[in-house]
Order: structure tokens, then sequence, then C-alpha cells
């Protein structure tokens, strides 16, 4: 598993970023944030590597309900910011993580189930919970799908096999459309510990420059995955979205900064990931650990109806 950053456990910073937020908004905000706040300590007193029973529940196989799915948009969370999207006969991937050892449970699909069904995988960025190359590896191997990969993968790409006329390099914002689906990458700025930007990797210049987020218009649907990133004016400068994807971690943007997001984009659904997958521990827990619950309770009643936390291998219909 790679491990992003060097390491400094600081759960306790977490608490005191969002107790100072507490203390710059009014009574009346303060006082909605109780029960979020209560949340978080108490999440972050645990401090347990332990899963939940939920999380240590099996998740469902979905193979055959891809399969059987022909019409309308359907999506399946497959663990951590991985998706799976089929329109008709479509299906795309994005972030696929589906062979790491670290996983709390084994995912929802193989690498080799998936291989035969889909078409499109996309990857947002190198790190391989998002670019996990023994999947990809997988795929390519027993598949013929087109692989829309950052300059960012490209080595690892070549390492694991994956024939370069099968790949499309995607550079922000520059749009492009790849078997009927509209495509707009928008930058992903990495986050780190303590709310930081990543500078520590040797290329992280380059990362900044050529890692992405994706805008997708499938079906008439618009979709927006950010990516590992905080939080961007690109990112507010998004048209209207039917469905917008949130990592609520220390490394990404969090409670207060996927707040900002929700609220100024009124997206017709909004959907937590980056949480729930891994193992955790103090080393890794500023991208292991995310808060879908204090997140959700964070939003006005209206956005909460819009809100839907899916387990792994769930499937969501998109009307």
């Amino acid at each position: 598993m790679y491990v992003k950053g060097i390491s400094i456990a600081a759960p306790a910073l977490e608490g005191g970023a969002f107790a100072w937020l507490c203390g710059c908004a009014s009574l009346s905000r303060v006082k909605r944030a109780l029960p979020l706040l209560s949340s978080l300590l108490v999440s972050l007193a645990a401090g347990t590597d332990e899963a939940r029973p939920e999380e240590r529940a099996l998740a469902p196989r979905i193979l055959e309900e891809i399969r059987a799915h022909r019409s309308g948009i359907a999506l399946w969370w497959v663990g951590n910011a991985g998706w799976l999207v089929k329109a008709g006969e479509q299906l795309i991937g994005i972030d696929l993580d589906l062979e790491s050892g670290e996983r709390i449970a084994p995912p929802p699909i193989s690498a080799e189930e998936l291989a035969a069904e889909i078409d499109v995988a996309f990857a947002t960025h190198h790190h391989s919970d998002h670019f996990n190359s023994p999947t990809l590896a997988k795929i390519a191997k027993r598949s013929r799908c087109t692989f829309v990969l950052p300059r960012t993968c490209l080595a690892e790409a070549a390492r694991a096999g994956i024939p370069r006329e099968r790949i499309v390099v995607p550079e922000p914002l520059h749009p492009f459309e790849i078997k009927g689906i509209a495509v707009r990458p928008l930058h992903a700025i990495h986050g780190n510990q303590m709310f930081t930007v990543l500078t520590r990797e040797p290329d992280f210049v380059e990362a900044i420059a050529h890692n992405c987020g994706y805008l997708l218009t499938i079906a008439g649907r618009r979709f927006f995955w950010p990516g590992d990133s905080v939080l961007t004016e690109e990112h507010l400068g998004l048209p209207s979205l039917n469905v917008l994807f949130v990592s609520p971690t220390v490394h990404n943007m969090y409670l207060d900064r996927a707040a900002i997001l929700i609220n100024a984009l009124q997206p017709d659904l909004v959907i937590p990931q980056h949480f729930g997958t891994y193992r955790e521990d103090d080393e890794n827990r500023f991208w292991t650990k995310g808060y879908p619950d204090e997140l959700k309770l964070a939003l006005s009643a209206d956005l909460q109806k819009r809100y839907r936390k899916l387990a792994q291998g769930e499937r969501l219909l998109i009307p």
C-alpha cells in the first residue's frame, strides 16, 4: 500500500480545527454544530483500528446486477474513491482499487470479473488507492478496456503492461470525448496531513500540473469526481451537477471545505467517498478515515435529503 507523504499522527488537530471553526461562527451555528462536534470527538477518542460491524460485513457480489442493468444510469461504490457507472450497455470505472491487501473486507467485485464488462477506466492520479496497478493490469490483460490516465500514471502503467495505444492522457482544462462520454478534466491539488498541500513527493509540481478531477457527462447527466484535492476555484465554477462526490478526509476537503463546495453547487445528489475501506492506524488515518456522517450533519435539512451514503456494493439508480 502506498503511504501518502510522511506520516504524522494528528487526530487531535482535526477536532481542534473544527472547534476553531465553530468558535468563529454565530451562536446558532455553534448549537447546530454541537452534535457534529460530539460525534467527531467520540470518533477521535476511540482511535481504534478495528472495523465497525457494518465495515466487517462482506460486501454483496454485484457482477450479476451489473450485467442485468441495461436501461438508465446506475452506480455502485466499490470502496474508497472507486466507482462503477453503467449507462445502458456501457460500463465505466473510476479510481478502482480491487487488489489491496489493506482492505477491511473484500471488494464487491474482482478485477477478473470486471474485466469482461468494463469499457472505460479512469484514474485521477498515481497513488495506489486510486491508480491500483494490479487491478488495472488484470483488466488490461483480459479486456479491450480504454484507460484514461494522467501523465503521472504512465510509468507505472507501462510496468503494469497496459498498452500505450489503449491509454488516453487527459490534461486539466482540456475537454474531450471518449465513447460518447463528455470529459472535462479539472486540476486536482493533493492535500496531506494537518490540512496542508502535499509537497514532499519529488514530483509534486508535475502532479499539481497533471493530476485530474473529472466532470463527466454521461447520458445527459453530470457527475463530478474531484480526485484527491483540496478545494479550488475551479470546483466552485462548475456548472449545475446531478451528482457530486466528496471526500471528507483531512487530506482532501474535510468538513468545512466540503460543505462550502456542496452549498455553492447545490447538486441534485451528494455522495461521500474515501472512508471505511482500509485498516486505519495513527500513521494513515489522515487519508483512510473519512467523516461522512459528520459532514451530513453540517448541511442544511434540504441538502441532507440529497445526501446518499452508500454501502460498498450498493446500487444507486440515477434519475
